[in-house]
């Protein structure tokens, strides 16, 4: 698989997650890791607040989001 985009999440209660992704992939099928390199499961971050959440493209662009990890699934077909 060629990821195209990495990210990290910092959450609020001090959870700080990495991850690697590709453009259009739904936020339940990336993988999250922990400090420790540990898979941290999808419904374990789903719903939470962060206080940051960093997203940058292989071409060095910085993206961002809003502060909730949320399914977006249902609004794909309007930003596609």
């Amino acid at each position: 698989m060629n990821f195209d985009m990495k990210g990290e999440i910092l959450f609020e209660d001090g959870l700080r997650v990495h991850f690697k992704c590709y453009r259009g992939q739904r936020t339940n099928t990336i993988k999250y890791f922990d400090e420790n390199n540990e898979e941290v499961p999808y419904n374990k971050i789903w719903g939470r607040r962060y206080e940051y959440c960093k997203l940058t493209s292989s071409e060095g662009t910085l993206f961002y989001q809003n502060n909730v990890i949320a399914d977006r699934s249902k609004f794909d077909d309007e930003t596609n």
